[in-house]
């Protein structure tokens, strides 16, 4: 039995996390396109284009020693989807001590440039901890 290949976005998010672990600017600014949005984790991050993206990654990497973005599992999507959703764990180094967050959001969208597939758009997000169990909203009583 054949196993059905992943499609172009997943292979594109794998790429990312691998240069990402690597701290490959070079690799990583490739995956872009050149109208690139990409949203972070944190409240001020909100980039549009490479030199924001650019930016953004060396801000990352000048705030940990090491980062690494483990896939646990991508939402399942049809082979000719444009975009692909994973739940991750980050793992990041910082002053020698190693921080694991889990329950990390990745989503991004793909679209061809110049005949290659790119990341058009990109969010990261992690769950609001405020909320109560059960809760949608963080607000308490």
């Amino acid at each position: 039995m054949k196993m059905p290949e992943k499609n172009p976005a997943e292979q594109i998010f794998n790429q990312f996390c691998e240069g990402y672990k690597q701290r490959n600017l070079t690799a990583l600014l490739k995956l872009f396109t050149k109208n690139i949005n990409m949203w972070g984790s944190g409240l001020d991050e909100y980039r549009v284009g490479l030199k924001e993206v650019e930016e953004q990654l060396k801000r990352d990497w000048s705030q940990a020693e090491k980062g690494e973005i483990e896939v646990v599992s991508f939402v399942p999507t049809s082979q000719d989807a444009l975009w692909a959703a994973a739940l991750c764990n980050a793992k990041i180094t910082i002053e020698g001590k190693e921080h694991i967050f889990e329950h990390l959001r990745g989503t991004l969208i793909i679209e061809k440039e110049n005949g290659i597939w790119k990341i058009s758009h990109m969010h990261a997000s992690f769950p609001d901890y405020r909320n109560v169990e059960n809760g949608s909203f963080p607000v308490n009583g």
